[in-house]
């Protein structure tokens, strides 16, 4: 790896973070294609609030350029100095998995290299699914995005609530059913809620990096935590060959 690779892989905002499975995850063959080829790769972050990025709201985040998702392209950059990241936000704020499938179509606009699928908190509060209804959403995102579009896709677990505040149902079900499907579609998997907790002492530092204790939004320190989990898996693949 190069030195910024090294420079990101050792902060102390990756303490914690579970890659739990990648060894058998898929390779981002369509994100190194790009890279190798020297051409912008797209970057699609596809989910709900925590990702949606507009006029008067980022997420949660003080700015455009706070949000995980612009935060997880910019190290990209930082890693691989070589290559051109472009970040596409498509996130809409209370939509679970199976709202977010009724708009797959729109994500040809981007011409995705690389999409992070990044649902689940609605599914477990504004708009809940069944765990195994979440499953078999993010099972179809997952196979339509790879057959519609060519894209790479990387599943992102939800970060969930506050364990010392709780306020969601079958949490930890839901991240079993996203995990699940990442194993099945060979999908690097992001284990936020892992690197969620880890950052806030299991919730006993939550309103450090979110927005009350009742509240899943991160502030600034929260997507930061955010970028991390998302760029130190998608180093650990495309790092493999760069």
């Amino acid at each position: 790896m190069n030195n910024g690779v090294m420079t990101i892989m050792t902060g102390a905002m990756w303490a914690g973070i579970v890659m739990a499975g990648e060894e058998e995850a898929m390779t981002l063959t369509r994100t190194m294609q790009g890279m190798e080829q020297k051409r912008p790769v797209n970057v699609v972050f596809y989910g709900d609030s925590i990702s949606e990025v507009k006029p008067g709201w980022n997420g949660g985040a003080s700015a455009p350029e706070k949000n995980w998702g612009a935060l997880t392209v910019a190290r990209l950059g930082e890693a691989f100095p070589e290559a051109e990241f472009r970040a596409h936000h498509f996130s809409i704020g209370g939509q679970n998995t199976y709202e977010g499938l009724g708009r797959l179509d729109a994500v040809a606009a981007f011409a995705p290299d690389l999409v992070f699928v990044a649902f689940g908190a609605n599914d477990c509060g504004w708009h809940p699914l069944m765990p195994e209804e979440t499953g078999l959403a993010l099972k179809t995102l997952v196979a339509d995005i790879r057959a519609r579009f060519g894209a790479d896709v990387i599943v992102v677990g939800t970060a969930g609530d506050n364990p010392l505040d709780t306020r969601f149902r079958h949490v930890d079900e839901t991240i079993a059913a996203q995990r699940t499907v990442a194993q099945e579609t060979r999908a690097p998997f992001v284990d936020m809620r892992s690197a969620i907790l880890a950052a806030t002492d299991n919730g006993a530092r939550w309103t450090e990096f979110h927005h009350g204790t009742d509240n899943c939004h991160p502030t600034d320190p929260g997507h930061e935590v955010w970028a991390a989990a998302a760029v130190s898996v998608c180093v650990r693949h495309v790092g493999q060959v760069f």
